[in-house]
């Protein structure tokens, strides 16, 4: 029985191997075929961003047992929207979000609520965004303001 057992596993894991090596391969033979034919990524146009105007939204997903903070998440807005529509698109993006970390908490049995921050100023001295509860936000890293 563990003679059986083994050789399952090891058909398995063989199986695996090939069949992520047949992936990657033919990843990589499409990539290359559309290089030879001419077929590079195209770049997209980003329009000037004005961050007095767009700022980014911070979303803190926090428990909602306990009240304590899980993590944080800067929501960008669109550089590759037009002008007119970029407001509706960042509101559709931070719903989009929201949505997915709702759902992978859902999946993990955690209990979230969201506390959504519209309203971060741009700090130029220290160049961070800053929410109003007086933390600095800058890629990502949660920096405690000192003053």
């Amino acid at each position: 029985m563990r003679v059986k057992a083994k050789l399952v596993s090891l058909w398995h894991a063989l199986a695996e191997a090939v069949g992520s090596f047949l992936d990657e391969a033919a990843f990589r033979l499409v990539l290359a075929f559309d290089v030879l034919m001419g077929r590079l990524p195209r770049h997209v146009e980003k329009r000037w961003w004005n961050r007095g105007l767009e700022t980014p939204v911070l979303i803190d997903v926090c428990d909602w047992t306990t009240q304590r903070r899980l993590f944080s998440v800067l929501v960008w807005p669109s550089l590759e929207s037009p002008p007119d529509e970029a407001a509706s698109h960042h509101r559709q993006r931070v719903d989009a979000v929201k949505s997915v970390i709702a759902r992978g908490g859902a999946d993990m049995a955690w209990c979230v609520h969201f506390e959504t921050d519209y309203s971060l100023r741009w700090d130029s001295e220290r160049k961070v965004w800053v929410a109003q509860d007086g933390f600095a936000y800058d890629d990502g890293k949660r920096i405690e303001d000192a003053a």
